[in-house]
């Protein structure tokens, strides 16, 4: 295990591409062959075209700049799966992150799928998000149009949150089921962050499928993986010695967080886990408030959460650089 690495902001910068006049493309592949958990993936790529549409903005988070039809580099990229985010985040929450990837030179795929009506059909979950990132690599590499673009020998996952749980079991780290049975025991190794939801709605995480939970397994052709502030980490066991595996902690890790799973460490500790999100609209913070949210899902500033922004999208970057040296 590797010590904690300290980045700077001058390496950041300098690992992270300028996007003030050109922007990513963005291109979309739809998957409905499984009728209860359609695929929508949104595609980013290099591009020097300026851009003309937003991606991923709402009412309080603001949208990403793309280029939609740019033409491709002539020659294949690494591949990067992307699962952003918990049980309820919108789709395209990751795309401040797979656009920066994009520009650096990778085809990155961020992976949207409907968000889970209530807590009974929030507990598949666990499980299902690790099939999805699997089924986003059948999808993109079998297409007529994306397969002969993407590198087949470098392909990473990523992922936020769940979604970072997700990442790090495709890329063969064991899932201890009886630990994550317990999560939200009062007496629990962990605690997951929607326990208080579920338990609103009579629920528990001890209800999900434990079969489904062991039949989870690596997906041989990733050989990278990058987690951000993964859930239930207490439950997670060792990614394999041949994958070359990050882990970046926004805030801070707490002794039950563990950096077990990872060869690398990376902690940004003036960050929080909600610095993942997109920067919020102007009026972001006060829509939170109004509808019962929380309004620091915002942060302190913009520019605060743009430098958070550069330093994760930086060490990733680096990262997977220096994984193909």
């Amino acid at each position: 295990m590797k010590p904690f690495l300290s980045l700077s902001l001058a390496l950041i910068l300098a690992a992270t591409p300028c996007l003030a006049e050109t922007a990513p493309g963005i291109a979309h592949l739809q998957d409905a062959s499984v009728t209860e958990r359609p695929l929508s993936l949104s595609i980013w790529y290099p591009s020097g075209d300026p851009a003309s549409a937003t991606i991923g903005g709402n009412i309080v988070f603001e949208g990403v700049s793309a280029a939609p039809e740019a033409p491709f580099p002539g020659d294949a990229r690494p591949l990067v799966v992307v699962s952003h985010g918990g049980l309820r985040s919108a789709a395209d929450s990751g795309a401040w992150l797979s656009s920066s990837m994009a520009q650096a030179g990778y085809v990155v795929v961020e992976v949207n799928v409907p968000r889970p009506d209530n807590a009974a059909n929030a507990l598949t979950e666990i499980w299902q998000r690790p099939g999805d990132i699997r089924r986003a690599i059948d999808l993109v590499l079998a297409d007529a149009t994306w397969g002969p673009r993407i590198d087949e020998g470098r392909v990473a996952v990523a992922g936020f949150a769940l979604g970072a749980t997700a990442a790090l079991s495709v890329a063969g780290a064991d899932m201890d089921v009886a630990r994550y049975m317990r999560a939200c025991a009062a007496d629990g190794p962990t605690v997951g962050p929607d326990c208080g939801w579920y338990a609103a709605q009579g629920v528990d995480v001890s209800d999900t499928s434990e079969e489904r939970l062991e039949g989870l397994a690596r997906d041989p052709r990733v050989s990278s993986v990058i987690a951000l502030n993964p859930e239930y980490p207490a439950a997670l066991g060792t990614a394999p010695a041949d994958v070359h595996a990050l882990r970046i902690s926004l805030g801070t890790p707490d002794a039950a967080s563990g950096d077990a799973q990872v060869g690398h460490a990376v902690v940004i500790p003036e960050a929080t886990v909600f610095d993942a999100f997109p920067v919020c609209t102007a009026a972001g913070p006060d829509i939170l408030a109004e509808d019962g949210g929380d309004p620091s899902i915002c942060g302190v500033s913009t520019a605060v959460r743009q430098s958070i922004h550069r330093q994760v999208s930086g060490a990733i970057i680096s990262f997977l650089t220096r994984g193909a040296e």
